[in-house]
This record gives C-alpha cells, sequence and structure tokens, in this order.
C-alpha cells in the first residue's frame, strides 16, 4: 500500500513538473496565427494582400535580440506590417526588447504602428518628434497610423484607420498638437471624398461587434456628437489588446480577457469572427499582463497574426 502511495506521489510530481515545463517552453516559442478575412467588397486589386501584425509585446524577448522572433518574421510573407501597441507594460519599462525587434526586421515593406493601453495611455497627443515610441518607431521606419492611410495596390484602394473612441477608456488630459490636428482634417477629408471606401480599422482595444459598450455610445452622441446609428463604420477590423484570454482551457476557452473579465467566450476574444457585415479580427499576441504570479500563458502560445484579404 505505501509503495502505491509513493509511486501515486511521484507520478504527480512528474506530471506537475512536465507540465511547468511545457508552459515554459511553450511561453519562449512564437507561432503564426494565419487567417483570412474575406467580404464581397474587398477590390479586385487587394485579393490576396496580406498583412503582417505584431501586438501585445508587452517587454518580452524571444531568444538573445529577439533572434526567435526576427527569423520566423523573416519566413514569412506580407505586403504590410501594423504593430498594434502595448510594447510594454509600464512606463518604466525598457525599450530595448522593442528596438531589437525593430532593427532586425526587413524595411523594404511599409511599416505602421499604434499605440496601446499600456503605452502613454494610447494618447494621439504624443506622435510626434520627442516622445520616446515616435522617435524609436521612426528610427526604424516604422510611420504612425494615426488618422489614417490610404494603401493601393494596382490602382485599387482600402483605407486603413484608427478607432476614434479609444480616449473613451484612456481618457488622458493632453492638448493635442496641432501638427496632428491638421493630419486628421485632411485624412477626413479625403476620406469622406472616396466613393466606397473599404476600410479596416486598426485598433489596440478590439471594438466590440455584438453590442455597442454604453461608455462609447455615451462617448459619441454626447462628446463627438455623431448620430444614435451604427458605432460601426469599418468593414474590417484588426485588433490585440486581449492575449487571446492569456490563459486557454482546452473545450472552455479563454478564461479571462483584459477589459473582458471572466470567460468572456472568443468573440471579441481571439480569433476572427463578423457579424452584420463587419468582420473582426482579434490577435493573442506575444507578451502576458497581470499580476506576477499569473504572468504567463497557458495553452496560448505567443503568436503573429498573418492576415491574408479575400474576395469573395
Amino acid at each position: 500500500m505505501k509503495l502505491k502511495k509513493m509511486s501515486l506521489v511521484i507520478g504527480c510530481i512528474l506530471l506537475l513538473l512536465g507540465f511547468i515545463s511545457y508552459t515554459v517552453w511553450d511561453n519562449n516559442r512564437v507561432v503564426v496565427d494565419k487567417v483570412s478575412l474575406s467580404s464581397q467588397k474587398l477590390p479586385e486589386n487587394l485579393d490576396g494582400y496580406t498583412i503582417l501584425q505584431i501586438t501585445d509585446l508587452h517587454g518580452k524577448s524571444f531568444g538573445k535580440d529577439q533572434k526567435t522572433l526576427v527569423n520566423l518574421i523573416k519566413k514569412q510573407k506580407y505586403d504590410l506590417v501594423l504593430f498594434t501597441g502595448d510594447y510594454v507594460s509600464d512606463d518604466n519599462q525598457s525599450l530595448n526588447p522593442l528596438e531589437d525587434l525593430l532593427k532586425a526586421l526587413p524595411t523594404e515593406k511599409e511599416m505602421f504602428y499604434i499605440l496601446g493601453s499600456t503605452d502613454e495611455d494610447n494618447s494621439v497627443a504624443t506622435l510626434v518628434s520627442g516622445n520616446r515610441f515616435y522617435d524609436l518607431f521612426i528610427k526604424y521606419g516604422v510611420k504612425p497610423l494615426y488618422p489614417g492611410q490610404k494603401i493601393t495596390n494596382n490602382g485599387d484602394s482600402i483605407w486603413l484607420k484608427t478607432n476614434p473612441y479609444a480616449s473613451v477608456f484612456y481618457e488622458i488630459s493632453r492638448d493635442i498638437p496641432q501638427e496632428l490636428i491638421n493630419a486628421k482634417n485632411e485624412f477626413d477629408a479625403q476620406y469622406k471624398s472616396a466613393s466606397n471606401p473599404f476600410t479596416i480599422e486598426v485598433s489596440h482595444r478590439p471594438t466590440e461587434i455584438d453590442y455597442e459598450n454604453e461608455l462609447i455610445h455615451d462617448y459619441r452622441t454626447n462628446i463627438l456628437n455623431e448620430t444614435d446609428k451604427e458605432w460601426i463604420d469599418w468593414d474590417f477590423s484588426i485588433n490585440g489588446h486581449t492575449h487571446g484570454g492569456q490563459m486557454v482551457l482546452p473545450f472552455i476557452g479563454p478564461l479571462y480577457a483584459p477589459s473582458h473579465g471572466l470567460l468572456p467566450g472568443k468573440i471579441n476574444v481571439k480569433g476572427v469572427h463578423s457579424k452584420n457585415g463587419h468582420t473582426q479580427y482579434v490577435c493573442p499576441g506575444l507578451g502576458v499582463s497581470g499580476p506576477s504570479f499569473a504572468k504567463f500563458r497557458l495553452f496560448n502560445t505567443p503568436s503573429i497574426g498573418l492576415i491574408t484579404l479575400k474576395k469573395i
């Protein structure tokens, strides 16, 4: 009997050690989350256009000088790179892991970035010279996406737009520089003059596609003076922030996601979902957040997104 108990204890210890070893190994590798976003409205010459998404690094390093991550990126074929926020976990964290990544990336493709909730409170006011994120990204040829970009391929275009409602969650008391106000006014005028533009919203925090958040509704109607119509004005959306749930259990799904709480489900949290003609992709991303005892991923391998646009 004692021998059986001892065998059971040893077996449990070995199982626990195996689980810990797997989790450590899994948290330090990177995979490619390959997805397709499909629409009948997509312009013909953008069919097959591919976007590489890098999100939620949170100061994580994958090998010396990000070698593991960089080598994986270099194996991919893509047309555009989008960095979608949370490069650090707090204001005091070093940007060295981000710089290690930036300085090793191929530079022949256009690259754009937005900020996340841990990066200057997602403030657009900081997208100017003198800000540490702006200066670092510009140094390596990555331009701020704000307020948006028109991407043209063989005469057809898509419009990348930033989320106009971000400040409802990350309100700040900073004055927007006039140069950014001018840039937004110019972009908005071009966008409004376009005929039936195909639009991709690029936002760190996902805009919920199954309901309108009450805070966003109040912000739109009371602060921005928008009408009480649908809050979504894009065809595709590319997001981060949730870490895909960070901890995921088989058959149950994500256990917790930032801003979505416990057992949030997958919609607005992980993967591709469509509703009312709008298709959203939320990339699981690379890093982790939360209290120190929970700063790991569970059955949710760090990933970069490889997004292919498809016309159907």
